[in-house]
């Protein structure tokens, strides 16, 4: 079975100091003597705020206990201390920036950002033109509170790395432009980052129609998540990788807007306790009116790879699955992805789910393969209780796969499935293959079921 990494201190690569926890991002560029991708002397920023968020709001000695006013940072405790020694060390004892954001503003295509302990009250916007490799060291917090995102990165070839992004109105994280406002980014890698408590545009799931920040408004088929904790909007080629995300209405969401996404690696992340919406969801939100599927040149989320990924406790307290595939646009497309050797337990919809709502919609082809799934689907699924389907699901579910309209094709092979009612769940028109190899079964009443 592929790797499957569980969030652990030693995992996430987390330093007990003095009673704190402190987060050690691994060596930068700085460390191991390697220039940034610009290459040449002065390729390395130094980003230092040690007198706490920028905004004045809130004092170090408020973050030592993990938390300020009206704010927690679950597992986090910043204690002011990173590096000990070494060229970083040198850097940040006399770093010339006090924010990320003057740092990006002076940096040149290809730099690296070198951001020590401390706490930013910024939206660091990374804009398009300007590739940047943006690395935490020693736990940087990205206090988001008030603002849309704690970071948007808009210029492909980007890195964000190591750190702690919080109380965001949106997204802690967002890959791309907002709809309508830019195209496709590409090879952006999202890795080491704590994800935590974001989306507070919509704290508790409400159905919101104008809310400024138009992530956090929903639609028939479209939740109002405020993007979940890592966005990845129209984005191919990118990585986002051995995150902690938590406490946001989602995990990790990749969507189309603004043309395909495609070809991405989502890998060893922890999905956990993110209560309104799904642990990892690939959706299709664009469709078409010709009754046919999308043109993957125009949009469509596919030949993507979700591997070895833990998703716990997630949609307990709106919809959301472990792991959802899905699109509710006619001529939506969600096809040809690879869900592979992922953890998968606790959450309110089926562990893995795919969902087809729309005529003209493409489901084909996805792979769900090699995964440990326990028992799911706790709050039920009805999604498909009204005509035409005519099938609810309200008993502990395995994995799940339901269309309204068009047939839909996929494998489910190999997966360990325990202590659900329903191992495999689907409805009449899903043509499953289902070995070699074969799936296992322990504890569940009924192994393979298709709805009458």
């Amino acid at each position: 079975m592929p790797f499957m990494s569980r969030f652990t201190p030693a995992a996430a690569g987390l330093v007990l100091v003095a009673g704190s926890i402190t987060v050690w991002a691994g060596p930068t560029s700085a460390d191991t003597g390697a220039q940034g991708p610009g290459g040449g002397q002065g390729s390395t920023l130094y980003v230092s705020n040690t007198s706490g968020p920028n905004s004045g709001a809130d004092s170090d000695a408020a973050w030592s206990g993990q938390s300020a006013p009206g704010q927690s940072w679950p597992g986090q405790s910043w204690s002011g201390q990173g590096h000990e020694n070494g060229p970083s060390a040198r850097g940040c004892a006399n770093a010339p920036y006090a924010t990320i954001g003057s740092a990006v503003a002076a940096a040149s295509a290809g730099n690296t950002i070198v951001v020590c302990p401390g706490v930013y009250g910024e939206d660091v916007v990374v804009p398009a033109g300007k590739p940047l490799t943006i690395e935490g060291i020693g736990g940087p917090i990205v206090n988001a509170a008030g603002k849309d995102n704690g970071f948007q990165v808009l210029a492909s070839w980007t890195t964000i790395e190591g750190f702690t992004v919080g109380y965001a109105t949106g997204e802690g994280i967002l890959v791309g432009a907002l709809p309508g406002q830019g195209g496709t980014v590409t090879n952006v890698t999202v890795k080491d980052n704590r994800v935590i408590a974001n989306d507070r545009g919509n704290p508790t799931g409400q159905g919101l129609t104008d809310f400024p920040y138009a992530e956090c408004n929903g639609t028939v088929q479209i939740p109002g998540d405020c993007g979940e904790g890592i966005h990845l909007l129209s984005a191919d080629n990118s990585v986002v990788e051995g995150n902690f995300i938590t406490g946001n209405s989602g995990g990790i969401l990749l969507t189309d807007e603004n043309g395909p996404t495609d070809g991405n690696l989502i890998a060893a992340n922890d999905s956990v306790s993110n209560a309104y919406d799904c642990g990892i969801t690939l959706a299709g939100h664009v469709g078409t009116n010709t009754g046919q599927p999308v043109a993957p040149s125009v949009a469509g989320v596919y030949n993507n790879t979700v591997r070895g990924n833990w998703s716990d406790d997630n949609g307990v307290l709106g919809q959301g699955g472990g792991i959802l595939m899905a699109t509710g646009a006619p001529g939506g497309a969600v096809y040809d992805n690879l869900v592979e050797g992922n953890f998968v337990s606790g959450d309110g919809l089926s562990g893995v789910t795919v969902h087809s709502h729309a005529p003209g919609q493409d489901l084909n082809g996805n792979a769900i393969r090699d995964n440990v799934i326990g028992t799911n689907n706790l709050d039920g699924d009805f999604d498909f209780s009204a005509p035409p389907t005519n099938a609810a699901d309200p008993l502990t579910t395995g994995v799940l796969v339901a269309t309204s309209f068009n047939p839909v094709s996929i494998t489910i092979v190999g997966n360990h499935i325990s202590y659900d009612h329903f191992g495999i769940w689907m409805t009449p028109n899903v043509t499953a293959v289902t070995s070699p190899p074969p799936n296992t079964f322990v504890g569940v009443t009924v192994p393979i079921f298709t709805a009458p």
